[in-house]
């Protein structure tokens, strides 16, 4: 029950920071605030498979552990880049 809240917690306050991030790259035009949204757009994709993972709906041949390390790293690559680029 707890891991389904945070997952759901985890998936919509990632969605409403991707969409704030787009709009505001659609403002300024900032390649900087795109790799932002994608990093918390994937984030997003990231707890809407944590919930279905939790209701038995997906089941995916690698292992979790391992595919949520691999996200989480292009996560981190994301935000790295939005940080060093100009």
């Amino acid at each position: 029950m707890i891991y389904t809240l945070v997952a759901v917690c985890l998936a919509g306050f990632a969605c409403i920071q991707a969409l704030v991030g787009l709009i505001s790259y659609r403002r300024t035009g900032k390649r900087k605030l795109l790799l932002i949204s994608l990093a918390f757009l994937i984030f997003t994709f990231k707890g809407i498979y944590a919930i279905l993972s939790a209701f038995a709906v997906i089941d995916l041949t690698v292992q979790p552990e391992l595919y949520m390390l691999v996200v989480d790293l292009i996560i981190v690559i994301l935000l790295y880049l939005s940080i060093v680029k100009e």
